[in-house]
């Protein structure tokens, strides 16, 4: 998935670089602004997505914490550990979702978690 990820954003940079409108924005140059498809937040911490929930911890949760601040704008900690915290940002997360809000991310929850990162939606919940 990494090298998905690297491939599909270096597409995205050349072809907005070609049309001048800019090029990846990072989490310390979080904007709205992103076009979509870009990620306002860099979150590459693992391409791993096993199912999460309290009590686990790891790089797998970090990538999903970096993620969910992406989408909720809620300053989630980027800490490894799947705490309530955690729980409670990916409850609000499949709420928005549409997804049954159990605060655990299995690969639906994982699917939509990409989807909404890759393509810049905002959940202000």
């Amino acid at each position: 998935m990494q090298l998905t990820r690297t491939v599909r954003a270096a597409g995205i940079v050349a072809a907005t670089a070609f049309l001048g409108l800019g090029g990846i924005a990072t989490q310390a140059q979080a904007s709205s602004q992103a076009p979509a498809g870009v990620p306002r937040y860099t979150c590459d911490y693992t391409d791993d997505e096993p199912t999460l929930s309290l009590g686990s911890k790891g790089l797998p949760v970090k990538q999903a914490q970096c993620q969910l601040d992406s989408v909720l704008d809620r300053h989630v900690k980027y800490d490894g550990d799947f705490g309530p915290d955690t729980k409670r940002a990916t409850q609000a997360f499949q709420q928005c979702a549409g997804l049954p809000a159990d605060g655990i991310i299995g690969p639906n929850t994982w699917r939509e978690l990409n989807y909404w990162w890759w393509n810049n939606i905002d959940c202000h919940k």
